[in-house]
């Protein structure tokens, strides 16, 4: 009979082999993290992937988020908010999908203003 003492830590272990992730499969989760980070859903969001000297080059265009005109929100302007957005994709990508990202460039195609909303 086996205790739980006696199972082997698997993280420890080198196997070999090699992991593969499809480019399909990464432009897919790099369009989902764009998206979160822009506040739109996936399908508003088009991402194209290329090679930048040896690094993966990330261009995103899709619609950003904004609150309404008037709104007493303090936040951030807008270039900050697209810059905050390609620092935080670039981060994610790495995190996530381990890909070595060199560049990314997004293009705002529109604004999708929030609903703004009365509480009664």
């Amino acid at each position: 009979m086996t205790t739980p003492d006696s199972f082997v830590d698997v993280s420890l272990i080198d196997v070999a082999g090699r992991v593969s992730v499809t480019s399909r499969a990464l432009e897919r989760t790099i369009t989902a993290i764009s998206a979160a980070r822009l506040g739109v859903a996936a399908g508003e969001v088009r991402v194209r992937l290329s090679d930048d000297s040896g690094l993966l080059s990330v261009a995103v265009s899709g619609p950003v988020r904004v609150p309404p005109l008037g709104a007493r929100e303090t936040g951030e302007s807008l270039p900050a908010r697209i810059r905050a957005a390609r620092s935080g994709i670039r981060d994610d990508v790495t995190r996530i999908a381990g890909a070595h990202v060199g560049t990314v460039g997004v293009t705002i195609t529109r604004a999708l203003v929030l609903d703004k909303r009365r509480v009664e």
